[in-house]
């Protein structure tokens, strides 16, 4: 709790003397290629869930993680991104859920406007800061190549567009997996996981949101414990810097069927952050 309050004020106290910027560059009247095109950005925050998953043997666990977050998109041209977010956990357990990351990372093409296109490579495997369960190589390959498309509904006539910021935006995507895990995160459980699916997200009025998505798995027995049947989130969001962020957003085993489901998950299994927006 205190953590989450040293964030808050410190976000505010840096937002009151930043907000007229665009990025350190200017606040600091530094100008240089970097600082002056913003093209390196990010966020720093604190980030908790909890994870409830069952080890190969013994009964359920439930872990509650705390970290420290800090995520980092270098975009050095139009919509072609490199991404990472690394999660530092706060509470050093010995035993954790094996597909838990502490590095996430993300390379492509990323378009947010009406009716284009995105696609690129995403890894949210088990990778770690130290004593790793799989290695690089193992955890390159079950990440996922994918690609969506940006469909807009709302024009500038539509009585649900109540500013700019306000629309409702459908991304229909496929997702291809090289190879898989088993259903306990380690060993593999095969190859060619292809995954479909659409999400929506309402941006309500100015930087407000909630969002969902489902998902599809022609390969049922590519279907993971943790592989959800839809996921969805809400939250305050603004990419601009120095600004503060606070999401809610539930990823993982979410199952249309009571008795489909393979982990105990509700919505205290949900990630809660809050995190404030930087840029170089």
């Amino acid at each position: 709790m205190k953590k989450i309050v040293i964030i808050i004020v410190l976000s505010i106290n840096v937002q009151l003397y930043a907000q007229r910027y665009e990025n350190l560059g200017e606040a600091f009247r530094i100008y240089n290629s970097v600082m002056g095109e913003s093209v390196v950005r990010g966020e720093i925050g604190f980030a908790t869930s909890k994870i409830t998953y069952q080890p190969a043997l013994g009964a359920l666990i439930n872990y509650r993680r705390y970290a420290s977050v800090l995520a980092l998109d270098i975009n050095p041209s139009k919509e072609f991104h490199v991404r990472t977010q690394l999660y530092f956990d706060l509470k050093k357990e010995a035993i954790k859920p094996p597909y838990l990351s502490n590095i996430y990372y993300q390379i492509g093409w990323y378009n947010w406007r009406d009716r284009t296109v995105s696609f690129g490579y995403e890894n949210y495997g088990a990778n770690r800061f130290s004593k790793p369960i799989l290695d690089f190589a193992t955890n390159l390959k079950r990440g996922f190549m994918f690609a969506s498309y940006n469909i807009d509904l709302l024009n500038h006539r539509s009585i649900l567009k109540v500013d700019d910021n306000s629309q409702i935006r459908i991304t229909p995507f496929v997702r291809y997996t090289y190879e898989y895990s088993d259903k306990y995160g380690i060993n593999k459980g095969g190859n060619h996981k292809i995954t479909l699916g659409s999400s929506v997200r309402w941006s309500i009025i100015d930087k407000f949101y909630i969002e969902s998505a489902i998902y599809y798995y022609p390969k049922k027995e590519a279907k993971l414990p943790w592989d959800p049947d839809y996921t969805y989130g809400f939250g305050y969001f603004n990419w601009e810097a120095f600004k503060l962020n606070i999401s809610y957003g539930n990823w993982i085993a979410n199952r249309f069927s009571a008795t489909d489901k393979e982990m105990n998950h509700s919505f205290d299994n949900g990630e809660f952050k809050i995190a404030f927006t930087w840029a170089l």
